[in-house]
């Protein structure tokens, strides 16, 4: 029996190779495109103001940050001092106190039973965190780098400071890495589900964050795939998964 054109065994238009092509990558790349916007919550979530009212005055000051001292009715004794190696306040009108290892509210209370007031006139305030960082690996805005550590102030609130994280950056791959090297202790690692903590409001993984903690930001496989397309195709693949979009 013969098949006719139109019979049991017509052959079927060849799909194009393109349309192939497109569903290999969207496969790889896991139909990525309706990810939540967790880069854009990042950057508009508010509540940093209630999570980090106290951080500034639980911060240890030590050489070389600088303090600002104000003293009421002694303009004399008011300037800016950075703290020396011997831990003490370069600002000799003051009899150069010493505070490293003491909080702001410390500091006052030091510089007042210096100089005879009431620990009420003196106001400390840090100008310029030069002492301690926290360090950023893998996908934030600005890359590889260490930051001042500003006290202990959320993950979520450290990478707002920052500018927050790439379009390449995996919400589900975040860790902070405590090393302990200058208490001894065993090192300690946290995972931080930066999704949970800016769309569900679940902060159970949002870590408060100690000196020289290191917090890395890891890859989507769509960015790590991405890395290694041809030029050529790069174009349709980051168009099918998203990733050409603004976070």
């Amino acid at each position: 029996m013969r098949s006719g054109e139109n019979g049991p065994w017509r052959r079927r238009p060849a799909v194009p190779a393109w349309r192939w092509l497109g569903v290999a990558l969207c496969l790889l790349s896991g139909c990525a495109a309706g990810k939540p916007h967790v880069a854009q919550a990042l950057k508009t979530d508010s509540g940093g103001a209630v999570r980090n009212d106290g951080v500034p005055a639980q911060y240890v000051v030590r050489a070389p940050d600088v303090l600002g001292i104000g003293v009421n009715g002694r303009p004399d004794l008011a300037g800016e001092a950075a703290i020396g190696a011997d831990g003490r306040l370069s600002l000799e009108s003051l009899g150069r106190p010493r505070v490293e290892g003491q909080t702001a509210l410390e500091v006052a209370r030091t510089v007042a039973a210096g100089v005879g007031v009431l620990p009420d006139a003196v106001h400390v305030r840090v100008v310029s965190y030069n002492s301690q960082q926290v360090y950023l690996f893998g996908e934030v805005i600005g890359l590889h780098r260490a930051v001042p550590y500003q006290g202990p102030e959320t993950v979520l609130d450290l990478l707002q400071r920052v500018g927050g994280i790439t379009s390449s950056a995996a919400p589900g791959d975040i860790y902070v890495i405590r090393s302990h090297v200058a208490d001894g202790h065993d090192p300690e690692t946290f995972h931080v589900d930066l999704q949970a903590i800016t769309l569900k409001k679940d902060d159970s993984t949002n870590v408060r964050l100690q000196p020289f903690d290191q917090v890395h930001v890891g890859q989507t496989r769509q960015a790590v795939i991405d890395r290694c397309m041809p030029p050529w195709l790069r174009p349709m693949y980051q168009h099918l998964t998203g990733m050409n979009r603004q976070p």
